[in-house]
């Protein structure tokens, strides 16, 4: 199917398939021989080689016959790692956030529930992880000595609960009022500082403790070293310009004590923290009031706090993170303050590490805490420092700092000297933390798209700690809490690839295990089978067009692609505020037009900056007033010419409307090139308006962003989309007609795809880079030109030819399906007629689950009546339906509809 790669590439590649198929050991499950792994390391070449083409049947085919042959970790371990995570990961929560353990590992904290009504799930650690209880409140903290927790627990009533209900409202439509959001949460953050309530719960007799807090409010909590004292960071209420941290003996009679405050002056003073030994403990030093107490109409300029919203912007609109932190010495009654941020101490509680600056430079410095509050520069740099952590023995500092502007991970001793780099990655490296003396872990990738890796200090040997069981879906990770002993990784991700939904689910990763030989075997042939379906269902798309598509592709040229980036570039900065913009304008209104096309510019009304955007309609041969849209944004950020964002997918836009003008599609396709989206959406908003209010029949859209960009020789891309159909057919673009590997998540998130969503409804895809974000270089003055893969761009304009012939051939899915059952036990279905011409005739579906076999029927209208099997009052079945037209094309998205729960 892949007819780009030359004929004789692909016999060989269908010869060895049948090879393998044809073997009695392929899916068949363990062979009882071993066969010595020095034997299998050439076959295992071969099918790395396979994979990394992305001729995954061969791959896998071969790796199961492999497996099956030996137990040989030396083979195991990098198939693992090749088809998903090597370490067993089980599901903790289906939604969570924030994990914690307990200082000793003993239990595991996990935050979930709606931010605006929060609760806790706790776990205990034994050799199985298991929830022991669940509670309802807020900032739960571990005592260091005793299995307590202490929380805040809100009452949801009165006008506490009449906020969270309209956060709820709010949060969850479509375009959420982000200034209200804001404003209603920071009432929120001041209603439940007055009204919660500290509460203490043993998790060994699971009783509870409320704690005398009078009328102070309530925000951040932590215990003593000693655990024997309850710190509270607490105000009251008409004491608008500082706040304090108060202490309350965790043992005390809770009716004859009340809150003492451990520091004194002005200033908001927030997370207290516990520095073992007990003399010393620290807290930040906040720009920002912690309990959102409003600012008065008369307070002049210097009585408003520093980051304090003015009395007219929304609360909580203006606020910046705290830049100084405080060390009290309680033997002395001493409080050193420090300029400096990244605050870390270190695991006996002897040094605390911090990152300062000084005039133009960054200094990653060390206060020793012995007395003598002596302070060592462990580096002094112009290139920004973040991420200081020490070792479990305080012998050495990780810390994150870009090299050409690219982050990777150094380690230095904590007296300043033998500093080295530990990682050399392409993408940025991030947030180190110790496992061990010995074992690092840091975080690879942008914050959208991250992922967790293992550095064993010794052997140098790097491993990828998360993944999936699928082999071209992503699973971005957001948040990680490291086992105290490190054998264990608690880890926040969207494992499905599903970014779109808010749920995040939480995972536990066995660091101490490895998957079984027959997990591998079960996941690579699940990975077969899933690959296998979707080359099924590739071609549906592909041979029908095949033909057709072979030759429109063969007309892509890489030096008009070439073209079309150098010009771009040579604007230097697009961006809205930037002369480039405008002259990008002109550009690509030009460039349409010499296509043949009549562009139209589209003017962004009411913004501070004239822009516009750029569109051209190539017109449907046989459905003129049916609509799909190729866009991208041609924009780029201030600080650079964007070159992949986003002058990557824009050159790919131009090309493809290029091939494509003087070869009509069964319906219209408009081409448009958005401006603004580095400005906040504003071209493909109007965009949307514009068709909403002219009444555009918008059937689907493909927005691309970022798509020029490789981390190493593979050309490799991720379907980013909120429509399944459109992911499936993509991948068909593909596997037929480029040498492009494509992967998937669902996701739209901050891009131009979000305003299309938002307007034509859940028939939106797009490309947009693999790893998602991981080009280093984007919205830097280093995004540019040289940095492009020009293989990676001539490719994808072969595969966006591909898909949007494959997409504008193929009928819209079927939409307004209803299904009843009548009293005969017959199920009627219903749909309305496709709005395009052509269609022979609608597929039926239906399958009673997923281990019934599916049945189908052939309809002329759009009516279908199927008999029931089985006696159930309430039949549960799954029924899609799919419209073909002549060319024998299918929707490009079957239409489901679940009967019965």
């Amino acid at each position: 199917m892949r007819r780009t790669k030359g004929f004789w590439p692909g016999i060989i590649i269908i010869l060895g398939l049948i090879l393998i198929l044809a073997s009695p050991a392929s899916f068949s499950g363990a062979s009882d021989s071993r066969v010595p792994a020095s034997r299998l390391a050439p076959d295992l070449e071969a099918l790395l080689d396979a994979w990394d083409r992305g001729d995954y049947l061969v791959a896998l085919a071969g790796l199961e016959k492999i497996v099956a042959a030996t137990d040989d970790q030396e083979i195991l371990e990098p198939i693992s790692l090749l088809t998903g995570s090597l370490f067993p990961i089980s599901e903790l929560l289906p939604d969570g956030r924030n994990p914690r353990f307990s200082p000793d590992g003993r239990y595991l904290l996990v935050d979930f529930g709606p931010n605006e009504s929060p609760s806790f799930a706790v776990f205990s650690t034994g050799e199985k992880y298991q929830k022991i209880a669940e509670l309802k409140g807020a900032r739960a903290v571990f005592s260091p000595t005793e299995p307590i927790i202490a929380y805040l627990s809100w009452p949801e009533v009165g006008k506490i609960k009449e906020i969270q209900e309209e956060l709820t409202r709010l949060t969850s439509a479509g375009s959420p009022d982000r200034a209200k959001i804001m404003a209603l949460q920071s009432q929120l953050i001041l209603f439940g500082s007055k009204e919660s309530k500290v509460i203490l719960h043993d998790l060994r007799t699971e009783k509870e403790r409320i704690l005398n807090t009078g009328s102070l409010l309530k925000n951040d909590l932590a215990f003593s070293s000693d655990g024997r004292e309850i710190w509270l960071v607490a105000g009251a209420e008409e004491e608008a310009g500082a706040n304090q941290i108060y202490t309350l003996k965790v043992d005390e009679d809770d009716g004859n004590q009340e809150p003492k405050p451990i520091t004194s002056g002005p200033g908001f003073k927030v997370s207290p923290r516990s520095i073992p030994g007990g003399r010393y403990f620290l807290y930040l030093n906040s720009p920002v009031d912690p309990f959102s107490r409003p600012v008065s109409e008369g307070a002049s300029a210097g009585q408003q706090p520093a980051g304090q919203p003015s009395p007219t912007s929304p609360p909580g609109f203006l606020r910046r993170q705290p830049r100084e932190f405080s060390v009290v010495d309680r033997e002395r009654g001493e409080t050193r303050k420090f300029e400096g941020t990244g605050v870390e101490v270190s695991p006996a509680g002897e040094a605390v590490v911090f990152i300062s600056r000084v005039a133009n430079e960054n200094l990653l410095k060390l206060v020793r805490l012995d007395g003598t509050w002596s302070e060592v520069t462990l580096k002094k740099t112009a290139e920004s420092i973040s991420s200081p952590s020490f070792s479990p023995d305080g012998s050495q500092v990780a810390f994150e700092m870009p090299v050409y502007g690219n982050s990777e991970i150094f380690l230095t001793e904590s007296s300043g000297q033998n500093e080295t780099r530990l990682t050399t990655e392409i993408q940025p490296d991030r947030l180190p933390r110790f496992l061990a003396n010995d074992r690092v872990m840091a975080i690879k990738g942008e914050p959208r798209h991250s992922r967790a890796y293992l550095y064993d200090l010794k052997s140098g040997k790097v491993i990828r700690v998360f993944h999936n069981e699928t082999i071209r879906t992503i699973a971005p990770e957001y948040e990680w809490a490291i086992h105290p002993e490190g054998k264990a990784v608690v880890i926040v991700a969207d494992r499905d690839g599903d970014t779109m939904s808010p749920e995040r689910g939480v995972y536990l990763v066995d660091l101490t295990s490895h998957i079984t030989r027959e997990e591998l075997l079960k996941r690579i042939k699940s990975q077969y089978e899933a690959e296998a379906q979707l080359r099924r269902k590739a071609a549906e798309w592909i041979n029908p067009l095949a033909a057709k598509i072979q030759n429109l592709i063969g007309s892509v040229s890489p030096r008009r692609l070439f073209a079309y980036q150098k010009a771009l570039f040579a604007f230097d900065s697009k961006h809205v505020a930037q002369p480039g913009n405008l002259k990008a304008v002109e550009y690509i209104q030009k460039t349409l037009a010499s296509f043949g096309y009549q562009p139209e510019l589209q003017w962004v009304p009411n913004r501070p900056n004239k822009t516009a955007n750029v569109v051209a309609v190539l017109k449907g041969a046989e459905n003129p007033d049916l609509y799909y849209v190729l866009s991208s944004h041609f924009d780029s950020n201030a600080r650079g010419p964007g070159a992949d964002d986003n002058s990557s997918a824009t050159a790919v836009l131009l090309e493809t409307a290029r091939v494509l003008a003087a070869h009509p599609l069964p319906s219209s396709l408009i081409f448009a090139a958005f401006t603004g989206e580095e400005a906040g959406f504003w071209g493909s908003r109007e965009f949307a308006r514009l068709a909403r209010e002219n009444k555009l029949q918008v059937l689907g859209a493909i927005n691309n962003d970022m798509i020029g960009w490789t981390e190493d020789h593979r050309l490799d891309n991720t379907i980013r989309y909120a429509n399944a159909g459109l992911r499936d057919l993509m991948h068909a673009a593909s596997i037929g007609f480029s040498r492009m590997v494509t992967y998937d998540a669902h996701y739209i998130r901050s891009t131009d795809a979000v305003p299309l969503y938002e307007a034509f409804g859940n028939v939106v895809a797009g490309l947009g880079s693999y790893p998602v974000l991981g080009n280093p270089f984007y919205h830097t003055a280093l995004d540019r030109l040289e940095t492009v893969n020009q293989q990676l761009i001539s490719e994808a304009t072969k595969f966006m030819v591909a898909a949007v012939v494959m997409m504008v051939s193929s009928p819209s899915p079927v939409r307004d399906l209803k299904a009843s059952v009548r009293p005969d036990r017959k199920i009627e279905i219903t749909w309305s007629p496709n709005p395009e011409k052509g269609i022979e005739f609608y597929e039926v579906s239906w399958q009673a689950d997923e281990a019934s076999p599916e049945k189908k029927l052939k309809v002329k209208t759009n009516r279908a009546v199927i008999t029931l099997e089985g006696r159930a009052k309430e039949p549960k079945i799954l029924i899609k339906v799919r419209a073909v037209n002549r060319l024998g094309l299918p929707s490009w998205d079957a239409t489901p509809l679940k009967l019965g729960t």
